[in-house]
């Protein structure tokens, strides 16, 4: 390749960000939110163990498992670059200049915008999944920090479940580099600029299903909780006890709109159908929980013949009661116009005997109603 002025100016400007940064040079962070993460996942599924929600629990799990290994491989990045601390050298200007010269013939060309050097892959597709050119960007201003750099998807094709993620390992224009960070960091520590774009290229060539932000079966929809299928996003429904995602043929969902998976899904007592324990009511005789539909008035319907048969069992008493007191007086009275007429010296022949020869009639007609 001929001299190229553009790319001299642009090594010129790598050769003084480097000076400037070693100047400025402070103690390397260390991994406080990778660490920060791996405890909430092992909080998270510790209290979802307790409360007895086995799929958030393994969910939480299997995330404290990945951010477990993120946080191995920073330490190892962080060990390396103290290592690299204390035997790395300014990168001259010629060799910065060779590196651009090789990453121009690699890339097809090397770009400047303000503070930032780029380049841009072919499109890539992983496992027939296409996700578009990236470009990969070196911010001069910040070599300082652990990683100066951002992935930018220059046609976003992103996962259906998450905007921000527009490759499997790039989140929010930063890529989990996995096993490839302490070499990324020794190309970065000693100046190769075009080690630097090769390897961050070929981690975006390369499917780590394991440490996917989202894995590339789910890129076109969301995994459901309990089956495994994948549900396109707007046909998604999220368990209001432990937000797992759930499809519809999966999900329990209450005449309130809220669905629940299997494991926090709560039911009525009488008709069994799945409510939320919030539209549950506890009857106020037997205490079971019942849906609004199975009760009436505070009662369930089993409650409520109870309460009937009592009613109907005490008004017949009461009419019994009335009707046997009824006949006291008809005996009574009956009995008074008796001694009247001997005393007149008549003979008394009344209603009475009558009266008495029907009574066993009233009374077995009663016992039939009673039956009844």
């Amino acid at each position: 390749m001929l001299w190229n002025p553009f790319l001299w100016r642009t090594a010129r400007r790598i050769e003084a960000a480097y000076r400037q940064q070693r100047r400025e040079e402070t103690s390397p962070d260390l991994p406080w939110s990778a660490w920060q993460r791996l405890s909430e996942a092992v909080r998270f599924g510790s209290q979802a163990d307790r409360r007895g929600w086995p799929h958030a629990r393994d969910e939480q799990w299997r995330q404290a498992d990945g951010e477990f290994e993120l946080l191995v491989s920073d330490l190892r990045a962080l060990r390396q670059n103290l290592q690299l601390r204390r035997r790395a050298k300014l990168p001259q200007l010629a060799d910065v200049y060779a590196e651009l010269v090789a990453a121009h013939d690699e890339f097809d060309g090397v770009a400047v915008d303000d503070f930032e050097i780029y380049v841009t892959t072919e499109p890539i597709t992983l496992e027939g999944v296409y996700l578009g050119p990236f470009e990969i960007r070196l911010n001069l201003a910040r070599l300082d920090e652990q990683e100066p750099y951002r992935i930018v998807a220059v046609e976003p094709h992103p996962a259906q479940s998450s905007s921000e993620t527009t490759h499997p390992h790039v989140h929010s224009e930063k890529l989990c580099l996995g096993d490839g960070k302490a070499p990324v960091a020794a190309a970065l520590a000693e100046g190769r600029i075009f080690d630097l774009f090769q390897l961050l290229r070929q981690i975006l060539l390369t499917y780590g299903a394991g440490s996917a932000y989202v894995p590339l079966e789910a890129w076109h929809g969301t995994p459901c909780g309990e089956c495994d299928d994948t549900v396109d996003e707007d046909d998604v429904y999220l368990c209001r006890g432990c937000d797992t995602s759930l499809c519809g043929d999966c999900a329990r969902v209450c005449d309130c709109g809220a669905s629940h998976c299997h494991d926090c899904a709560t039911s009525c007592y009488g008709c069994e159908e799945t409510t939320c324990s919030r539209c549950l009511s506890a009857c106020e005789l037997c205490e079971s929980e019942f849906c609004q539909h199975c009760l009436e008035e505070g009662l369930c319907h089993a409650c409520q013949e109870a309460a009937a048969d009592e009613e109907r069992l005490a008004a017949q008493r009461a009419a019994e009661e009335a009707e046997d007191a009824a006949d006291e007086q008809f005996v009574a009275a009956e009995s008074e116009s008796e001694i009247y007429a001997v005393r007149l010296g008549e003979v008394a022949v009344s209603s009475r005997s009558r009266h008495h020869r029907n009574r066993p009639l009233r009374n077995l007609g009663r016992r039939r109603s009673v039956a009844r």
